[in-house]
């Protein structure tokens, strides 16, 4: 018995001492990468922060409401997009923006798109032509399309997602967080969305670990008792 599972502790934790490897490598390349970059906030600039004054005579929440009532809306917001007022409306499908002034409806295309990318960055890079993607990648997982991507060709490959429905950055990407999304991927053990931490690979991998200290602990106490067994016999 004692030798069998030795024999399957052995073999099992060698398989498991790579994830462990991986475990520890990535959780300390995590913890020395600047979080500040990772986010893209040395790019980022408050330019769309400024709080202006809402314009008198805009059309009140409850007039977007009435002309909108052909729809269920779930939120109303007052939004502003590069300086226009406008209403932020949203049901159980989708968002999009209204005029707030004459009510007519908003669109994010190519040049709003590109205006709000570069407003919002900071840094030598030059915006390239905004790409309309009509579905999200891995770094913009977990939000609706339609997104434009803008590429900027700085030294970090800053890549912002602005919302092609109400103008807004979803993301700020470059290559800090292109090396954390990586390793965060081998941490958590999800190599297809990279986002379930309770993922049956992971959660294998911990009963595995787990399994190996108790059989460990099981092995030393067994080994410690047959030495203790032996020498009695040499001594008696």
């Amino acid at each position: 018995m004692n030798r069998w599972m030795r024999k399957l502790h052995k073999w099992f934790g060698l398989v498991l001492a790579v994830q462990f490897v991986l475990w520890m490598a990535s959780g300390l390349i995590m913890s020395l990468l600047d979080h500040d970059k990772v986010q893209g906030h040395h790019h980022r600039s408050d330019a769309l922060k400024q709080a202006t004054a809402w314009p008198a005579g805009s059309l009140s929440p409850a007039d977007v409401l009435t002309r909108s009532s052909a729809r269920t809306l779930r939120s109303v917001e007052a939004f502003w997009l590069l300086g226009r007022p406008v209403y932020r409306l949203s049901d159980d499908a989708s968002t999009w923006l209204v005029d707030a002034k004459n009510g007519r409806r908003v669109s994010v295309d190519s040049a709003t798109a590109l205006v709000v990318a570069k407003a919002d960055y900071v840094g030598r890079g030059r915006a390239g032509t905004p790409e309309l993607m009509p579905a999200p990648n891995l770094e913009v997982r977990g939000h609706s399309a339609p997104i434009w991507r803008v590429a900027f060709d700085d030294g970090d490959s800053t890549t912002l997602y602005v919302s092609g429905q109400d103008g807004n950055i979803l993301e700020r990407r470059n290559n800090t967080w292109r090396l954390f999304d990586i390793v965060w991927m081998l941490h958590i053990m999800d190599y297809s969305d990279r986002d379930d931490f309770n993922n049956p690979l992971v959660v294998t991998a911990a009963a595995g670990g787990l399994w190996i200290a108790l059989t460990g602990a099981w092995l030393l106490v067994a080994s410690l008792r047959m030495r203790k067994s032996s020498t009695r016999r040499r001594v008696a």
